[in-house]
């Protein structure tokens, strides 16, 4: 009797388990990390998860040359909607990306979302295979 009971409580102890491999988390694998362009950037450091998912969520650096944050943003959203993913903003700056010197400055702060976390970004820039050889700088 005892392990019928253990047996009942099965499935509050595995559910937990399902969420973190469900197919809907496996497409967060699937967005690249980092998309910037070269010369003056500005950038979002954004958080994404799947709707209702929000503790495994995964953090991007996306960056373009235009004339605000917002149009970065939207740009995100285009990208990530589609897919059901959710964008969280973190905070932007500016990223001026010297490709052919292999140097990337990171600096500023975002007038419409506020300052990211620089260190941060320079992390995810650095892990990134593109930007591994950069000398990356960051100035608060």
């Amino acid at each position: 009797m005892k392990m019928f009971k253990s047996l009942r409580l099965l499935p509050h102890i595995v559910s937990p388990f399902q969420k973190c491999y469900s197919t809907d988390l496996i497409s967060l694998v699937g967005v690249p990390r980092v998309k910037i362009t070269k010369g003056q950037n500005r950038y979002l450091l954004v958080n994404i998860h799947t709707h209702g998912f929000t503790k495994y969520g995964r953090v991007i650096v996306r960056g373009a040359d235009v004339d605000n944050h917002l149009a970065v943003f939207d740009s995100i959203l285009e990208e990530l909607e589609p897919e059901g993913i959710c964008a969280k903003i973190l905070g932007g700056g500016r990223i001026l990306n010297e490709a052919e010197n292999k140097k990337i400055k990171i600096y500023g702060t975002s007038r419409t979302f506020g300052g990211a976390d620089h260190t941060r970004t320079r992390n995810i820039l650095q892990a990134w295979t593109t930007y591994k050889d950069f000398k990356i700088t960051v100035k608060q």
